[in-house]
């Protein structure tokens, strides 16, 4: 019988290290979403704090690799034979153990060859078990290493992004100061303009002791004829008395002085309700409520930021000049007028104008808030935009000037002159018998105002507003309502609507825009500018005790 042929054991496959790589990137991967879910969830606050605790602990876990890889390879030969039972796992020293087994299934020796199988298995455990080791070893240290490297790269890009906010809360922070600053650098401007027009109030002493001393000269001449001195300034002097020398340096002067924008006090000496704001503003905290009922019942708004410059620009020095010239008694400006008085954004507030005529004036953009106006005509002048709110005007007239109303040096053959109130401001005012026949006040703002027996006849109103005002006996015969506001207006009598269309310019007035709601003679005397102002007795007088209505527009403008 021919030997039993016994094929060699296969080569033990030593195992690559794809298993371990894989591992090894589960390890990265595992530490980038902890470190993602701790800053995630923490934020980069606790990370940036706890970042000597993250350090210490990868340092650690370096440190017990590096030293565990070390202990391993000095200790590989004792644990090697102790496990295995070999020491050395070269591969050459795979061959002796292989030739044995050879050998020993040539010899027929199944004990012997066993044996030697045996030998070899552990032999290829021994050096699988240190290669093995070895690869864990150099892996660990390289996932630390690339996990510590991949947070400090997160902690850098969450650090770039922190100090990336930070630059933008701070370049934020500059534009705001770079506006302030330019709001400060046009502050300068404007004060410098101030300042420049300061300089010339000197000159406006000497119009006054000029004028000061015609005034003598007028004195001293009625006592000479009468015996007696004149007991007042009104028209002690006209403005044709004066010599052309002195007509001409007050209207060079108005032109030299240029309006500007100054820095708003905050405060309204010509508003009575701003006056009690002020007086009330101690208690605010105190009485909060009341303050609040106050504040809703006289319309009181907030303080806006301090040091802030007025709305529009404006000429003190202008409303200095025109109070110089009504202190010395004149009242007609028409010559002064006519050779090119410019009083346009002259500020007189809280002012007492009395008999003051102004044909031809160029009064634009003037402030009169506040003021007493009584007789006065400024019919003929220009007063775009010119400001009256919260003013008394009684008596007077802002009507187109006919001929016959016409005033020396203007010429009755050119007349009709036309008064100029296009966006004039009225609001909150205070208007007796006054008359606005035939003026142009497009776009003029009448809201809130109280009318007794205001004269607009032929005027144009378009696109004006007179919301919550409240008109007495008012004529608008011949009135161009085009678009004219009255949502909230005060009226008397259950007709009052289609009147006004009858009356208004054929068309211009839309009565189903509007809807009358009934408004008790309570509630009607509890309106503020009516109760400090009319008794009931005057409201009945003036409207022939008609019903009070309140308007409500219920449709929209075209």
């Amino acid at each position: 019988m021919e030997p039993a042929e016994h094929s060699p054991p296969p080569e033990p496959r030593v195992p690559s290290g794809v298993g371990g790589s894989a591992a090894m990137s589960i390890l990265v991967f595992g530490f980038g979403i902890a470190a993602g879910i701790l800053i995630a969830f923490s934020g980069f606050g606790f990370l940036e704090d706890s970042a000597a605790v993250i350090v210490v602990v990868f340092l650690s876990a370096l440190c017990v690799v590096t030293l565990l890889g070390m202990l391993l390879f000095i200790l590989r030969r004792p644990l090697l034979r102790r496990v295995f039972g070999h020491a050395e796992t070269q591969l050459e020293s795979f061959a002796r153990p292989l030739a044995k087994v050879a050998e020993r299934a040539i010899e027929r020796d199944p004990s012997g060859a066993t044996d030697a199988a045996r030998d070899l298995v552990s032999l290829v455990l021994a050096r699988y078990s240190w290669v093995a080791m070895r690869r864990w070893v150099i892996a660990s240290l390289t996932a630390l290493i690339a996990a510590m490297a991949a947070l400090a790269g997160t902690a850098l890009l969450f650090k770039q992004n922190q100090l990336l906010e930070e630059q933008s809360d701070l370049l934020e922070e500059q534009n705001v100061r770079i506006q302030e600053q330019t709001t400060l650098l046009t502050q300068d401007v404007q004060l410098a303009e101030a300042s420049r027009n300061a300089a010339l109030a000197v000159e406006i002493t000497s119009i006054a002791a000029a004028l000061g001393e015609h005034i003598d000269t007028a004195n001293a001449a009625l006592q000479a004829e009468t015996g007696q001195k004149s007991p007042n300034l009104f028209n002690v002097i006209f403005a044709e008395d004066l010599s052309s020398a002195l007509m001409l340096r007050i209207t060079s002067l108005s032109r030299a002085t240029q309006p500007y924008r100054y820095l708003d006090l905050g405060v309204r000496t010509q508003d009575y309700s701003d006056k009690m704001r002020q007086a009330m503003k101690r208690r605010r905290a105190d009485l909060p409520d009341t303050y609040a009922r106050m504040a809703d019942y006289y319309g009181w708004k907030e303080d806006g930021p301090e040091n802030i410059l007025v709305d529009r620009p404006a000429s003190p020095e202008r409303g200095q000049l025109l109070s110089v010239l009504m202190g010395a008694g004149l009242r007609n400006l028409e010559p002064l007028n006519f050779i090119g008085l410019d009083l346009s954004f002259a500020v007189m507030a809280d002012a007492e104008i009395q008999l003051l005529t102004a044909m031809g004036g160029r009064l634009s953009y003037a402030d009169f808030s506040g003021s007493y106006i009584t007789g006065a005509d400024l019919g003929g002048a220009m007063l775009e935009n010119a400001r009256f709110r919260s003013s008394t005007i009684k008596s007077s007239t802002f009507a187109a000037v006919t001929a016959e109303r016409v005033r020396d040096p203007y010429l009755a053959e050119s007349a009709p002159y036309s008064t100029f109130l296009s966006g004039a401001d009225f609001s909150g005012s205070t208007i007796f018998d006054t008359d606005f026949s035939n003026a142009t006040m497009l776009a003029a703002n009448l809201d809130g105002a109280l009318l007794l027996r205001a004269n607009f006849a032929g005027a144009t109103l378009a696109a004006a507003t007179l919301r919550g005002a409240v008109l007495l006996a008012p004529d608008f015969t011949g009135a161009d309502m085009k678009s004219a506001d009255l949502d909230g207006a005060v009226v008397f009598g259950e007709s009052f609507l289609a009147d006004l269309a009858a009356k208004a310019a054929p068309g211009s007035f839309l009565p189903e825009r509007y809807r009358m709601e009934p408004l008790p003679r309570a509630d009607l005397m509890a309106i503020n500018i009516v109760y400090l102002t009319l008794y009931e007795s005057d409201v009945d007088a003036a409207t022939d005790s008609a019903p009070a209505f309140r308007l409500v527009r219920i449709q929209p403008f075209d």
